[in-house]
């Protein structure tokens, strides 16, 4: 095989890889496919909820910048899940740490098509937080 071969068989190999890829992520890329809806960046700082960021769906990394809206094909999903912006001083009976939010936690979800779910991170008087669901309804489209 000459190396134009050999070139022309790598593309295709990785054109395949990527659309093998695509293929398996839990996004959609219309609003015309069935999915579900996650909102992350609610403020609900008043009812003591603050806003997060998926960092892994199902122990895949996300690669994905547009934390505030995610559509997602329904099924049962593990949610790796970070803290966004917080500032501490906020959270009520907290004192600062700069150890506060570095650790994901895990949040499974079975996502249903044209549902809307709300998800955020509420803090215990100890300093932990756990993500929540704290709100779900019919998705708006």
């Amino acid at each position: 095989m000459n190396a134009r071969s050999c070139a022309w068989v790598l593309g295709l190999m990785l054109t395949a890889m990527g659309a093998a890829t695509m293929a398996a992520s839990p996004f959609v890329g219309s609003r015309s496919e069935p999915h579900g809806v996650l909102y992350l960046n609610v403020n609900q700082t008043a009812k003591q909820i603050w806003p997060v960021k998926i960092w892994a769906v199902d122990g895949e990394l996300t690669n994905r910048s547009d934390q505030g809206v995610l559509w997602i094909k329904p099924g049962d999903y593990t949610f790796n899940i970070k803290l966004g912006a917080v500032n501490i001083a906020d959270v009520p009976g907290l004192s600062r740490s700069a150890a506060y939010g570095q650790k994901a936690h895990e949040l499974k979800l079975n996502v249903q098509a044209g549902t809307a779910y709300y998800i955020g991170a509420k803090f215990a008087a100890s300093g932990k937080w756990q993500p929540v669901v704290w709100k779900t309804e019919a998705a708006k489209y």
